[in-house]
């Protein structure tokens, strides 16, 4: 299903029920309180059921590590990860860049010129692919992006929850591998103190200090390991343009769709409607389905 058949869902239920319009923007937020719910719900399932991880695998992330020797009990994963840079074919003051080729950009992603005298505003991010050489960016760039000057573009990676963190060793020539023990603030002290079972390098621990921030113990060395952890599923986008005043054309290429199984959206789409206090029933969304369907067959060939 994807996001304008979401959209269709939504705004029909709340035609029907309310008598009202949602925009597409309200429609799409509703849709995206919908996934946050239904994020919240299952999460705590994770390790419970094969089908529960299945459904998440779409938001596990894996974050390789090597802390710095000036700082090395500390881990921050970054909410933004490098992609790829290219350089520009045209300048430009407005919205529009234009680039050799467009493959490979994505709505949403957050692009920094890294080289050259532009420059753009902080979390500046894609909004529109025009063509195979040009895409629009939210914000006009601070200062000319010239001809040649590189831009570097970032996907969000938004941390949610912890999985595990695992640190790596090499000892005799092999690779050994340790799972950091998580802690509580209430029992670091008691580990950090203790005789019989304290941090060691083969048994680590480890507590959340700070947003996305571990700190490791003992604390005397300089770590490498990696870490997996639930990102924010991407905000959904629908993408359309506006013909001749009042006619909406939806634009798959400018749409950001949901990442869910199709056999868990409808779940999220009664979650989003549910934030709106529209309660709908199995039946009702089955009939829903039913019209949808004869209304895609009329009119239509299939022989």
């Amino acid at each position: 299903m994807n996001i304008k058949e979401c959209v269709d869902f939504i705004n029909f239920w709340i035609r029907k029920e309310r008598g009202a319009f949602y925009t597409i923007e309200e429609s799409v937020s509703v849709i995206d309180r919908g996934q946050i719910a239904y994020y919240n719900d299952i999460i705590m399932k994770y390790a419970a059921s094969q089908i529960v991880k299945d459904t998440l695998m779409p938001f596990r992330e894996t974050y390789t590590f090597t802390t710095v020797p000036s700082i090395p009990q500390l881990v921050t994963i970054p909410e933004q990860f490098l992609l790829f840079t290219r350089a520009t074919t045209a300048p430009s003051s407005g919205t529009t860049i234009t680039m050799a080729t467009t493959a490979g950009i994505e709505i949403g992603n957050v692009v920094v010129v890294t080289s050259g005298v532009g420059q753009f505003q902080p979390d500046t991010k894609v909004t529109k692919i025009l063509n195979a050489s040009t895409f629009e960016v939210d914000i006009a760039p601070i200062t000319t992006i010239g001809t040649g000057d590189a831009i570097s573009f970032y996907d969000e990676k938004l941390y949610l929850d912890l999985l595990d963190i695992t640190i790596q060793y090499t000892a005799s020539g092999r690779d050994v591998y340790y799972s950091v023990k998580m802690t509580n603030e209430d029992e670091i002290g008691d580990r950090l103190n203790s005789q019989i079972n304290p941090p060691l390098e083969t048994a680590p621990v480890g507590q959340m200090v700070a947003a996305r921030t571990i700190q490791l113990f003992p604390s005397n060395r300089v770590y490498t390991g990696f870490i997996t952890y639930m990102r924010r599923p991407k905000k959904p986008v629908y993408g359309y343009s506006v013909v001749g005043g009042r006619s909406i054309v939806y634009e798959p290429i400018n749409s950001v769709q949901l990442e869910w199984k199709d056999t868990d959206i409808n779940f999220i789409l009664l979650k989003g409607l549910a934030s709106i206090g529209i309660n709908l029933s199995d039946q009702e969304v089955s009939q829903f389905a039913e019209l949808k369907s004869q209304e895609n067959y009329q009119g239509v060939n299939h022989l």
